[in-house]
């Protein structure tokens, strides 16, 4: 046996060693190819993540850019919908728009206040969890961020436990209208969803502002 380990391990006679530039050379090499795949992976990632479709909510509204892959719907009431049939739980998400009537003396704050009410009246549980001043697609608007119990299976007889969801509401006026767009998913995978929040947020130009929370004035 060991006469078989020194016949395998020692050097070849007909080939000579590897010099200290041929080990670099292998080494740079090698180092290369692993810095190639990471950066190939990473493209990837990112083009699963941030590829993206645009839609337009209509003369004189801005235009979204939503994941190219997600369903289009168009439930009552809404102007455009869009969910992921591929969600990780039972709850798809969800990104919606809507738009209200405004009157001579109102804004993106009686806006507010008018879908809070609304709210509370459609959603179990509806809660407000935090209230931002904006800027929205150029316009003075409000962030509205809550959280209410839905339970998507009901309708097709299913028993899976009801779920807590999570959404903000883009809330901010244009030539005499609200504009509501909402995102919304299963709360349990909020962070999870925050590529896509991130998307939606940048094509409509979202910009937070440091003020006090309306209603508080």
């Amino acid at each position: 046996m060991s006469a078989l380990l020194n016949a395998l391990t020692k050097p070849s006679v007909t080939n000579q060693p590897p010099t200290r530039d041929d080990l670099r050379r292998a080494d740079i090499a090698v180092i290369l190819a692993v810095i190639f795949a990471l950066f190939l992976g990473y493209g990837i990632r990112n083009n699963a993540l941030y590829n993206s479709r645009t839609v337009s909510l209509g003369d004189g509204l801005p235009s979204l850019e939503v994941p190219a892959n997600w369903i289009t719907g168009q439930p009552e009431g809404m102007i455009f919908s869009i969910s992921n049939p591929r969600s990780a739980g039972v709850f798809d998400t969800t990104i919606s728009a809507m738009t209200r009537a405004l009157g001579p003396q109102e804004n993106a704050n009686t806006a507010r206040a008018a879908l809070a009410v609304q709210r509370t009246q459609a959603l179990l549980r509806y809660r407000e969890l935090d209230a931002q001043r904006a800027t929205i697609a150029g316009s003075a608007g409000l962030v509205i961020t809550y959280a209410y119990v839905d339970d998507p299976t009901r309708d097709q007889g299913a028993v899976a436990p009801p779920v807590v969801v999570q959404a903000q509401d883009f809330i901010f006026a244009r030539d005499g209208q609200a504009i509501i767009v909402t995102f919304a998913t299963d709360a349990t995978h909020w962070e999870t969803q925050a590529s896509t929040l991130e998307l939606l947020e940048s094509s409509l130009n979202v910009q937070l502002l440091p003020t006090e929370i309306p209603g508080d004035e």
